[in-house]
């Protein structure tokens, strides 16, 4: 399977760096702050937040207006996510340089 056809078939999965994506998106409203602030390079960000700004998963979430109080729920469970991530990272030792 190629890299296109991977990004194709990614189109309509949910990540935590989409999830991240649509948080900034709608804090900010510019796809490529969005983009920068979620944690992609600013070599691909302009590119990367143009493309994500246009997955089926990104519109149907920017149709729901969130309130402050919403957005700051959404900020925190996405603090939450990443603090899971990190205790799975560490329960399977992913942190660690490779062995050589």
């Amino acid at each position: 399977m190629g890299f296109s056809s991977r990004l194709k078939a990614h189109r309509h999965i949910l990540t935590l760096e989409t999830l991240k994506f649509i948080y900034e998106f709608m804090v900010s409203g510019n796809a490529k702050i969005a983009a920068l602030n979620s944690g992609i390079p600013e070599t691909y960000a302009a590119r990367q937040g143009q493309w994500l700004k246009k997955l089926p998963v990104v519109n149907a979430a920017m149709e729901n207006e969130l309130d402050e109080r919403e957005l700051e729920r959404f900020k925190q469970a996405l603090a939450e996510i990443d603090r899971q991530m990190e205790i799975c990272k560490e329960l399977l030792q992913l942190e660690r340089e490779p062995d050589l």
